[in-house]
């Protein structure tokens, strides 16, 4: 947390109440001293608390923090907010609130606004957090940067990836995710960005959204929160770019929007994708730079645009731009690569998969001459979800990939759709199982799934030089 809060400090800033529920009759006004008590934390899970903490209890569908109290305490919390009535535990201070989800996006948006150093968000339906960690890569050749950790992207991640920026930081690099409608504008407005990137907008995770409009819109929705000195980053490739410009003009927003496209304020040309990397000519304000990039895939051209875009917004030096860009490092189950267990090539994908990051991936794993596609269901895609797959099926086919292996109930459309060489599995066992006796020393497998999928278990499998057998459904 960059800064110390007096107990009343925080009571402005949550609109709350200090509360004695010690009556059996409910909560009444306690009259504890509010002058000297000093919050220097903020955590939402009690294995994580501090000596001094404040601790907010969430619920879920499965849990309500409020049952922890006793545990906060044990673990040094010396105050925590509540929005119901609950049992007083020793000394802890209780703090009544509305809403304590709420309180905390409060918290989080108070100890942002401490912060001076340039704080950058990006949303999209895919590549944002191949963008963050570039983003960050380019960022950390100037400033102690910190960014969002994991997939702590979402209502509750994004104000704790703010809560735990620390003095010591000098800028910020936060991920907005969304699992449905208005997410985006909730979690914008504690998080006030000088730079909002947005990657794209497309057919993922439509079951929350209800159709690609309504992705569209909640994707805008960065725009609403952007400080008004500051840049919008939008991508010229994307079909829903007027939208997004129109949205960005009205609050006379700076816009700089990057890709192939001509008009394109930051762009790239003559493109060399291979299985290594991508070589290309970074074209901006009337400069050429000549860019070594080791990342795969002209999708990840785009990514790498768009952070030069924000890169200038900031007015970072292209010096440290393209070093960020030539250093970067790909990502945990982002096509990754990794060795199988018979000599095999393995690109890692595994993380999540949308329809367009699965054609983006296939796009990749058709420069490999012997090329096995690897999938797990895609999820979330509505009322178009058999239709998608069948798609994926007849693209693969196109790019020239060689073998299609497929689980999951969606993916029989998948295989269907791909013909000869397309087999499909019940289960991940027996999936494995078939490539580990049928795949060999050069052939190049892409693994590829939404995070539901479990595919990362197959890339652990393959790797391993026991034949499976023990792997779960």
């Amino acid at each position: 947390m960059i800064k110390s809060m007096l107990l009343t400090e925080l009571l402005d800033v949550v609109a709350g109440r200090i509360v004695d529920c010690r009556s059996e009759h409910g909560c009444a006004e306690n009259s504890l001293s509010q002058d000297t008590l000093t919050i220097t934390g903020v955590s939402t899970d009690t294995r994580t608390l501090s000596a001094g903490d404040l601790y907010v209890p969430l619920k879920g569908e499965r849990f309500n923090g409020h049952d922890f109290m006793s545990q906060a305490h044990q673990a040094g919390a010396i105050a925590a907010l509540i929005d119901e009535d609950c049992a007083a535990v020793d000394d802890m201070v209780l703090i009544r609130v509305d809403d304590c989800l709420l309180a905390l996006g409060q918290l989080a948006q108070y100890q942002r606004r401490q912060f001076g150093g340039p704080v950058v968000a990006v949303t999209g339906s895919a590549g944002k957090t191949s963008v963050k960690q570039l983003m960050a890569n380019v960022l950390s050749q100037q400033y102690n940067t910190w960014m969002t950790q994991g997939n702590l992207n979402n209502h509750i991640g994004a104000p704790l990836t703010l809560l735990a920026i620390q003095p010591e930081h000098e800028a910020a690099m936060i991920e907005l995710g969304a699992s449905g409608l208005k997410e985006i504008g909730y979690t914008a407005q504690f998080v006030e960005p000088q730079v909002g990137i947005i990657t794209n907008a497309s057919a993922a995770h439509l079951d929350g959204f209800g159709s690609l409009e309504g992705i569209v819109k909640t994707k805008g929705e960065l725009l609403d929160f952007i400080q008004t000195d500051g840049c919008a980053v939008l991508n010229r490739d994307d079909v829903y770019f007027s939208d997004w410009y129109e949205r960005a003009k009205k609050r006379d927003l700076k816009v700089l929007c990057f890709g192939l496209h001509a008009d394109a304020d930051i762009r790239a040309e003559n493109i060399e994708s291979t299985l290594d990397g991508c070589r290309f000519q970074l074209l901006l304000e009337g400069q050429q730079y000549a860019v070594n990039f080791p990342l795969l895939g002209e999708h990840n051209v785009r990514n790498a645009l768009a952070v030069v875009a924000a890169a200038r917004a900031l007015t970072l030096p292209m010096e440290y731009v393209i070093r960020g860009l030539e250093t970067a490092q790909a990502f945990q189950g982002r096509l990754r690569w990794c060795d199988g267990a018979q000599g095999q090539r393995m690109l890692d994908d595994s993380y999540n998969a949308s329809p367009a990051s699965v054609r983006a991936a296939i796009q990749v794993l058709a420069n490999a001459e012997h090329s096995w596609l690897v999938l797990g269901d895609m999820a979330e895609l509505g009322d178009v979800a058999e239709q998608t797959h069948q798609e994926i099926g007849l693209y693969a086919k196109q790019q020239g990939i060689k073998h299609l292996v497929a689980t999951g109930r969606l993916n029989k459309n998948t295989v269907a759709a791909f013909g000869d060489n397309g087999i499909w599995f019940e289960n991940r066992r027996e999936l494995v199982h078939y490539l580990q006796q049928q795949t060999q020393a050069g052939d190049v497998l892409l693994i590829k799934g939404s995070r539901s999928a479990g595919m990362d278990q197959v890339v652990t499998a393959m790797q391993s030089a026991v034949p499976s057998g023990e792997e779960d459904n």
